[in-house]
């Protein structure tokens, strides 16, 4: 893009966000909210955000994006976080689900789909990882078995993040026992009201739950919801996690990151921290350690950048 080009959407971006950014959705105040509350506004925000076209901006045009470029992207990271806008409660559905959805699927699945998710009619889960098959996710047992016009779904799934919210899932599991690791695999897009589905939160020290486990018993799935060919779910799989540590999301944790610690500095200074020599020594290694990231941060863009996509820094980021 060029400059001229690139810097009428930043003012435009600009211009947006200091008219529409609610006062009172920053971190610290969602935080406080009833947690229903939290995902409704977040939801009412996100749909003003759709209309407007800001958001799944990398998205083709005719699908509700903006076909937006790297240049594109790093800008409206950048002018998300100096605005404070809310966070996009959706994220996990537009920079996960929605491009294999709109690679693989058929237009009647993106034309069903791909709105919802950015509008967050519809929020979505992943159900990939078992407790057997987490790093080895090709070692995932969760069967599919198809039954004339639709799938019978049985097995478990756990650490789904916002697994208790989601309106779909989707779902990896075996459609074919007789084969092993990646072969055999399918993937599928589950509506999570489905008969025989349960979500059990997972608490965190916190009191948060983020993560849930779920299960499936004898749940129906209809056959024209299966994402991709049949036996063919592996290679999904893998472009949705490519997609998992993108652009944005490199850039947007190196920002908040540098944020958190730049407060924690600040605060720090107030109260005098500095005269404790060993809180000097817990300082300085949360500053080397944001900076650190922010390097690792860089690598990863600098992959993306020349090849179009992460490399293992990614993982170290996560």
């Amino acid at each position: 893009m060029a400059e001229q080009a690139l810097d009428a959407f930043r003012r435009d971006l600009r211009s947006w966000l200091e008219e529409n950014v609610p006062g009172d959705l920053g971190p610290e105040r969602t935080a406080r909210l009833p947690e229903d509350e939290r995902i409704r506004r977040l939801r009412a925000w996100q749909r003003r955000l759709a209309e407007a076209r800001w958001v799944g901006i990398t998205w083709p045009r005719e699908y509700g994006g903006r076909d937006a470029g790297i240049p594109e992207q790093l800008v409206y990271v950048e002018e998300m976080a100096r605005a404070g806008a809310p966070e996009i409660i959706g994220n996990l559905g537009i920079g996960i689900a929605g491009p294999p959805i709109l690679a693989y699927g058929s237009e009647a699945q993106k034309r069903r789909f791909a709105p919802r998710i950015l509008t967050a009619d519809d929020l979505w889960c992943f159900g990939f990882s078992e407790p057997g098959a987490g790093s080895d996710l090709a070692s995932l047992r969760t069967q599919a078995v198809l039954r004339g016009d639709y799938f019978e779904v049985t097995g478990q799934k756990v650490w789904t993040t916002l697994g208790h919210h989601a309106d779909w899932c989707m779902l990896l599991c075996r459609t074919d026992p007789e084969t092993r690791r990646a072969k055999g695999i399918s993937c599928l897009l589950v509506d999570m009201k489905s008969p025989g589905i349960s979500v059990r939160p997972l608490r965190q020290m916190t009191g948060e739950a983020e993560f849930n486990e779920m299960f499936f018993d004898a749940v129906r799935v209809p056959r024209e919801n299966l994402l991709g060919e049949l036996h063919g779910g592996w290679q999904i799989a893998v472009a949705a996690l490519q997609n998992e540590r993108g652009i944005l999301y490199v850039v947007s944790m190196q920002i908040l990151l540098k944020q958190a610690r730049d407060h924690l500095l600040d605060l720090a200074r107030e109260r005098g921290a500095g005269r404790d020599a060993l809180l000097r020594q817990d300082l300085a290694r949360v500053y080397l350690g944001t900076e650190i990231f922010g390097l690792t941060c860089q690598r990863t863009l600098d992959k993306l950048l020349r090849m179009g996509m992460p490399g293992p820094e990614a993982s170290i980021i996560k």
